[in-house]
């Protein structure tokens, strides 16, 4: 499910496996079927990049949150296509 590519240095398998295992704990079933993670050594530091570039949303719903809007109903879903962004100024 997942590719692994590692730049800049080495990891040993066990830090890649909880690299990993961070990525499926944050954004569970958000993420793509096929997902590349791009772990990219920085002396004592790891950047994390994915490929394909995903989003994590989340609506608010009147009472309650959810990270899909398929899972709205349709009168949650037509309530938030016609929400406005309000301007920053």
């Amino acid at each position: 499910m997942f590719h692994v590519t590692v730049k800049g240095g080495y990891l040993p398998q066990e830090e890649i496996d909880s690299y990993i295992f961070y990525t499926k704990k944050k954004y569970g079933t958000l993420l793509p079927e096929q997902l590349e993670i791009i772990l990219e050594v920085d002396g004592e530091y790891v950047n994390i990049y994915y490929n394909p570039l995903f989003r994590f949303e989340a609506y608010r719903s009147t009472d309650y949150l959810v990270n899909d809007a398929g899972k709205l109903n349709a009168s949650k879903y037509a309530e938030l296509q016609d929400r406005t962004v309000n301007a920053v100024e």
